[in-house]
């Protein structure tokens, strides 16, 4: 009789491992009502160009021909 020897390595360790978390918490979790991470990641994209064009904006002489023409 030949026997089967299983070699895992290191990654199928982790995938197993995850897998085995994902099943035993996914009901406590409730993953479907978890906000929208596009919709999250958009909204930090939006403010953080708008703080970086108010800072913008106070550098500008607000009588500069560029900031009037291209605001």
């Amino acid at each position: 009789m030949i026997a089967e020897i299983e070699i895992k390595d290191d990654m199928q360790i982790l995938a197993d491992f995850m897998y085995s978390m994902i099943l035993k918490y996914s009901d406590k979790v409730d993953l479907d009502s978890r906000p929208d991470s596009e919709v999250l990641f958009m909204t930090q994209d939006i403010k953080r160009f708008i703080k970086l064009k108010a800072e913008k904006r106070k550098e500008r002489d607000w009588c500069d021909i560029e900031y009037v023409l291209f605001m």
